[in-house]
């Protein structure tokens, strides 16, 4: 096989790369919260750059908070991220007694039943309609979030976001201990806070209601609101559970899963696509059947001139016998 032939082969394995690479891809605008979604509404994004800035440690499970609260007594941070109502809900007792002994808890007030809603003196509303399955066909308008509160680390600061991603507001009760952190309006009207710190006991509890500003887009497109709002809780390990959540099993949709976690296998399955590469390289070339090698035919001209020479002198000499016989008795 010429070298062409082979250059040809690999020019044409590279351009269809470059165009795979190139081609524009269909995101996915389902808010899944998953650690190994990389669609715009997973997170795999914002654990991969919070395991490496929280100083104490970064790590993901699903537990629920109970069965956290009977793994260990240290306190932690602990993380749940939900968008919309969920059939299963926090245990609210589990959830103050946690607070209660120093634990800092970082949640929406999707996963909280009503009676937290009436100790905490909050009420919870819809501000926007998001129509998540046409995100990339909406008319993008922006909003902007005031960051008005822990003024012992940060200074007050304004965030434009898009205003599809600020799906809830809450509305606060100035009857009970709590710092605003953040509001989508400067001024101060009923619905518009859209993170508030309690205190509780020893510990902390912040409700979030922009959830999806702390999903891959999110902590993208406005990466200084969430990490103000990660810096509470960096001084105990931080836990993030998908309990609260449904199982979307983004990890195991791949059917190569298994080999690619393995080394060996890993190279077992590269060694087989070279292969087939490499099959496909040598196939690629015309096929046609065997051309037997045979003699060519023998030239008889010669031959049958020399057979009628011989028969010609035959018989002129022949003719000339009869002739002198002839003339003899003749004679």
């Amino acid at each position: 096989m010429s070298r062409k032939f082979w250059l040809f082969i690999v020019a044409l394995l590279a351009l269809m790369l470059v165009l795979e690479y190139q081609m524009p891809r269909r995101f996915q605008w389902t808010p899944t919260f998953a650690h190994a979604d990389r669609q715009p509404f997973g997170c795999y994004v914002f654990d991969s750059i919070f395991s490496q800035e929280m100083p104490n440690g970064y790590t993901v499970c699903r537990k629920s908070l109970s069965q956290l609260a009977l793994q260990d007594t240290t306190p932690r941070s602990i993380v749940i991220l939900c968008s919309g109502y969920q059939h299963e809900r926090v245990n609210p007792d589990t959830l103050l007694a946690l607070a209660d002994r120093g634990c800092r808890i970082l949640l929406t007030p999707t996963v909280i039943d009503r009676e937290l809603f009436d100790t905490l003196g909050i009420e919870f509303s819809v501000y926007s309609t998001f129509v998540l399955t046409n995100m990339q066909k909406l008319k993008p308008e922006y909003d902007s979030i005031y960051w008005t509160g822990d003024s012992g680390h940060y200074k007050p600061a304004v965030y434009s976001c898009y205003k599809q991603l600020i799906d809830n507001v809450m509305l606060h009760n100035d009857s009970v201990p709590s710092e605003v952190l953040a509001r989508i309006h400067d001024e101060e009207p009923a619905y518009d806070k859209v993170a508030i710190s309690y205190p509780i006991g020893r510990g902390e509890l912040i409700l979030v209601s922009t959830p999806l500003l702390l999903t891959n887009y999110g902590v993208l497109d406005c990466p200084a609101y969430a990490h103000r709002l990660m810096n509470r809780l960096k001084d105990l390990p931080v836990v993030r559970t998908e309990a609260y959540m449904p199982n979307f099993d983004v990890a195991e949709s791949s059917p190569f899963r298994e080999f690619l976690k393995r080394p060996p296998l890993r190279w077992a399955l590269y060694l087989v696509v070279l292969g087939v590469v490499l099959l496909m390289g040598f196939s690629a070339r015309r096929r046609q059947r065997a051309i037997p090698v045979e003699a060519p035919p023998r030239n008889y001209q010669l031959e049958f001139i020399r057979h009628i020479g011989t028969l010609q002198y035959m018989k002129q000499k022949h003719n000339r016998s009869i002739w002198k016989k002839e003339k003899k008795e003749e004679t």
